[in-house]
């Protein structure tokens, strides 16, 4: 689609198109690449579990499982892209039509700010992750690197991992297999959480424009007031009327990335909250190996990125649509005619409660989430160290 090849929108396009999930690709193509990640990415993940079964040390049994779960997160998120994907083609469907739809307004360089920002927060979001990712595939590097000799204690793996074959004869093939998968991996969530970005702050461009619109219903003073004028020259109605499709329109989309987002958000959650925790107990029970011991902060603080993205785009959200409801208190409703003012109250009531996405409608998305979920993963690290 040529609209998405411009500034805004190119690096979530490409990203998309990588992992297969871009939605105007052909079928063959994503099919393609989707074969390609399911089989480099399923054998590593099969070498994980096997890696796990053959652990006895419950430090090193942590540690392995950390890299297992975020793969499963990695999976989910793959997963929910591929069922929905008529809801996200939806999505980019209506970015475009509502940049056609504003094109010749003055309320365009609102929604151009907003996709900006996207385009902001997408570049320091895969800049973060993909700088923690090379910092920690750094690790297993360092004993080829300063020139040690080889052997078991000084060529590591990037994972814990077990394929039956003669682990010293093949470590090359199976460290580039290690590293392949975990770009892959990481790939997939930068996509997906980017994507979310994009159409967030879409929608929060939206509730912007609509809420400017509402404070501009009446755009001058006039003492004499007539309470029905003919609909033809009731302004403010037409205004208003207009905004009210908008809003419809706005709470369209965001139904729509509810739709797509909250299963997956649910998992992720639950999923953060362990690997935080097991991070963090690896971290400190690493405290005397500076290596090891930066590679898990890396990991654990990766995380906290991603998951404080994720909420603070949902918060933003929420305060974005609850601007309508205060533009909406300051209208000089007075200076309007009786079927704007009909209006104005049905509109006050529909925007009362604020606009949220949910972790699968268990709870709201939002920095409050975030604290929370941080709290308890404090909690259950307290718990993994006393079982140590």
């Amino acid at each position: 689609m040529q609209f998405f090849d411009g500034r805004n929108y190119r690096i979530n396009k490409v990203l998309l198109s990588c992992v297969g999930q871009w939605p105007y690709q052909t079928n063959r193509s994503s099919s393609a690449i989707i074969i390609i990640i399911v089989s480099l990415a399923g054998t590593q993940f099969i070498a994980k579990i096997c890696g796990l079964l053959s652990i006895d040390n419950v430090d090193v049994f942590i540690d392995s499982l950390s890299p297992l779960v975020v793969d499963i997160g990695c999976g989910v998120k793959l997963n929910t892209c591929i069922l929905k994907t008529t809801e996200i083609r939806a999505l980019f469907d209506q970015i475009q039509y509502d940049w056609q739809l504003l094109m010749t307004s003055p309320y365009i360089k609102i929604l151009n700010n907003y996709a900006q920002n996207g385009r902001t927060f997408t570049i320091i979001y895969a800049s973060a992750f993909y700088s923690a990712l090379v910092f920690f595939m750094l690790v297993p590097l360092q004993p080829l690197l300063l020139g040690s000799s080889s052997n078991d204690t000084t060529r590591p793996l990037l994972h814990q991992v077990e394929y039956y074959i003669d682990m010293e004869k093949y470590y090359f093939p199976i460290l580039i297999h290690g590293y392949v998968t975990a770009v892959i991996c990481v790939s997939i969530a930068i996509a997906t959480d980017t994507m979310y970005v994009i159409v967030v702050q879409h929608v929060c461009g939206l509730f912007m424009i609509i809420g400017q619109q509402l404070e501009n219903l009446v755009k001058e003073d006039n003492l004499e007031i007539n309470f029905n004028p003919f609909i033809k020259n009731d302004k403010p109605y037409e205004n208003i009327v207009s905004s009210i499709h908008a809003h419809k329109r706005a709470l369209r989309f965001a139904s729509l990335i509810e739709a797509v987002f909250s299963q997956m958000f649910l998992i992720i959650a639950g999923f953060n909250m362990l690997i935080i925790s097991m991070t963090g107990v690896t971290a400190v029970t690493n405290v005397d190996n500076p290596e090891e011991f930066l590679r898990q902060i890396t990991f654990s603080c990766a995380l906290l990125v991603h998951l404080f993205f994720e909420s603070f785009q949902a918060q933003r959200l929420i305060d974005h649509s609850t601007y309508i409801h205060t533009s909406l208190m300051n209208v000089t409703w007075y200076q309007t005619s009786s079927r704007t003012r009909k209006i104005l109250i049905f509109m006050l009531m529909k925007t009362q409660e604020p606009c949220v996405l949910t972790a699968g409608k268990m709870f709201v998305i939002s920095m409050d989430t975030f604290s929370a979920i941080v709290r308890t993963s404090v909690s259950y690290f307290t718990m993994l160290r006393s079982v140590q």
